[in-house]
């Protein structure tokens, strides 16, 4: 009880000691690709990458994620909730397939299934809203310390069922098509004759 009472005091002084610089700039979420705007036939899965930005002079470590409801799918939640330092960036792409970023897919930040029922021109759309907290140093070490949260940040997104229906035959393939029918039919008559 004692050793709670102790590190409070100081967690508060050591906050209180960081300038107001450090809590200065912004967190900012973007989709790739930038429009947030993602298609696929019924039946696929589609996905959207990430890039976080942190230009404060604090470490931000995502704690949460929030999106919206999706019909006609099965989403599924594939950040990897990494830690940025300050002034810098952190981006994945959504990928299903191994690359040089991407060595156990799925990778990126969300992705989905279309049933194979999806409608045609179908769309989910929402907003992604990570929460996050401020940290004095980087969150995997020992002793760094949460400072609080950080504002959200969101990105809107929308996905569609895309595809083009199949096409119709020509007129002419059809026409081609019954008279090599006739052929066979009538040249399979004239080598075996009926008695």
């Amino acid at each position: 009880m004692k050793k709670r009472c102790v590190m409070l005091p100081m967690l508060v002084t050591m906050v209180a000691q960081l300038p107001l610089s450090a809590f200065a700039g912004s967190f900012s979420f973007t989709l790739i690709p930038i429009s947030g705007d993602i298609s696929g036939p019924a039946g696929s899965t589609i996905g959207w990458g990430y890039t976080l930005t942190n230009d404060t002079a604090l470490w931000i470590q995502p704690m949460g994620v929030s999106a919206g409801a999706f019909l006609n799918g099965t989403p599924n939640l594939i950040f990897d909730f990494p830690a940025v330092g300050p002034n810098s960036f952190v981006t994945l792409d959504f990928s299903l397939v191994p690359t040089g970023s991407c060595a156990s897919p799925p990778c990126g930040f969300y992705e989905l299934t279309w049933d194979n029922g999806a409608p045609l021109g179908f769309q989910n759309n929402g907003t992604f809203t990570i929460m996050s907290d401020y940290y004095s140093c980087d969150p995997s070490q020992p002793g760094c310390n949460d400072l609080g949260s950080a504002p959200d940040a969101s990105a809107d997104y929308s996905a569609t069922v895309s595809g083009s229906p199949i096409p119709e035959p020509s007129t002419v393939s059809v026409l081609i098509s019954g008279l090599v029918g006739l052929s066979v039919l009538f040249n399979n008559r004239r080598k075996h004759p009926r008695s």
